[in-house]
């Protein structure tokens, strides 16, 4: 089985429907049928059955898409490993990411080292800690860049530090925020513990919360149209904004922690060493 059948067999298995993997790989649905059809024929099975709700994979057909994710994952490996003998570094590191660091740092850290090594490329997932954890601990994900408290017993550093504050459009009093509406967010649970300890920690009662949004990015926005007030890491607020920061009981910051973190095997890999010591020179040293 080559690399481009692999790749075939997984896509469909993954979007469970004939258009649409199509459209992933570039192809006429037609010319996908075909393929398809070419590796049933060469291993005498049936991979799958069509129906009105899209595909659904036969025993042989989900044993065949495991077996090309494992063939896949050993290309690549041996791909990456003949790259990284060169001289000059490239490939594709894989990157799990947290979402908010995604979108308001990942731009920058990776703008400077693609500017040093252009030739390698990075593919990059978000999500949730949990989530972001497994695919490294699995070899999926080359390094992952999580957010709080987590349990990973591998190599790990921080590599910023971040305030928890009340963004609001105009100023508001600390004393006052049970009586006023409060913006809240889908995010991590590792998050949200942090919030409900430091308001448990200075108010007998709940919040009172006038609008939910599935991220942070809307919810900042309807802070700062008036709409309340949202609890949100520094990483979000621009300088002009109106804000306030947090402390903890001991009259410290409130803090929220963003670390990358890899296992020893990756470091075979010439690109990703060389990666990790960009992270270490340019954001180990310095808390934002």
């Amino acid at each position: 089985m080559d690399k481009r059948e692999c790749i075939i067999l997984i896509t469909v298995f993954e979007e469970k429907n004939i258009t649409k993997a199509a459209d992933r790989l570039f192809v006429s649905q037609p010319t996908l049928t075909y393929k398809l059809q070419q590796i049933e024929k060469q291993y005498n099975i049936k991979i799958l059955h069509r129906g009105r709700h899209g595909v659904q994979f036969t025993q042989q057909g989900e044993y065949i898409v495991e077996f090309a994710r494992s063939t896949l994952e050993r290309l690549q490996m041996l791909e990456e490993t003949l790259w990284n003998m060169d001289e000059e570094l490239y490939g594709t590191i894989k990157l799990s990411v947290a979402r908010a660091y995604a979108l308001y740092r990942l731009p920058d850290v990776l703008k400077g080292f693609s500017d040093k090594y252009s030739r390698v490329n990075f593919n990059v997932r978000t999500g949730l800690n949990l989530n972001l954890i497994q695919h490294v601990f699995k070899g999926e994900s080359h390094i992952g860049i999580v957010r709080g408290e987590h349990h990973w017993s591998y190599e790990q550093r921080t590599i910023s530090e971040e305030k928890m504050c009340i963004l609001s459009k105009e100023k508001v009093e600390l004393s006052n925020l049970p009586n006023l509406k409060r913006i809240t967010y889908n995010t991590d649970p590792a998050l949200n513990m942090v919030i409900d300890n430091w308001w448990k920690q200075n108010f007998s009662s709940p919040p009172k919360i006038g609008f939910h949004f599935d991220n942070m990015e809307t919810a900042k926005r309807m802070a700062m149209k008036g709409l309340g007030y949202a609890i949100v890491p520094s990483i979000i607020i621009k300088d002009e904004e109106n804000y306030i920061s947090l402390t903890d009981k001991n009259e410290e910051p409130l803090l929220w922690k963003t670390w990358f973190l890899y296992k020893k095997e990756s470091l075979e890999l010439a690109m990703v060493r060389e990666f990790i010591q960009y992270l270490d020179d340019q954001y180990v040293t310095g808390y934002k």
